[in-house]
């Protein structure tokens, strides 16, 4: 069924670009998951038993961006990036662009590093913000708004 999307694996949930938000939230709370909504555009998707946490962005009740993160924690770096550049490829990414978008202001200076393939990409990001340490790679379709 999604075989014509650009879609993403949240845990044991597939999400869409365009996927209406009330479908979303419903294949998510199925397979016991947390759908938080406290912000209309913005959702957070936690699953509490793989301590998984996935951001959605939502524009007029549909999905535009998702993201999860490869990172489990500092020892598996390398492979992390392997699995989510492999998995980039495995969905048919031929095309990219990348780009160094460091971010810096009093409170954050984070370096990353976007390969954007389309609809599809993967952010490499390290660093420091007020809330502590930032590193990731994250796998992500649709466009951060």
């Amino acid at each position: 069924q999604t075989s014509n999307h650009v879609s993403l694996q949240l845990g044991a949930a597939t999400v869409w670009l365009g996927m209406e938000k009330a479908a979303v939230k419903q294949q998510v709370e199925a397979r016991g998951m947390n759908f938080d909504e406290s912000s209309p555009n913005n959702v957070i998707v936690a699953d509490l038993r793989t301590k998984r946490l996935f951001l959605l962005m939502f524009e007029n009740s549909r999905l535009v961006y998702a993201e999860r993160d490869w990172l489990r924690d500092d020892s598996d770096a390398l492979p992390s990036v392997m699995d989510a550049l492999t998995s980039l490829v495995d969905q048919g990414a031929t095309t990219c662009t990348i780009t160094h978008a460091p971010m810096s202001s009093p409170d954050v200076k984070v370096n990353r590093v976007l390969i954007i393939c389309g609809e599809r990409g993967i952010i490499l990001s390290y660093g420091s913000t007020n809330l502590g340490t930032d590193r990731s790679v994250m796998e992500v379709i649709g466009k951060h708004r």
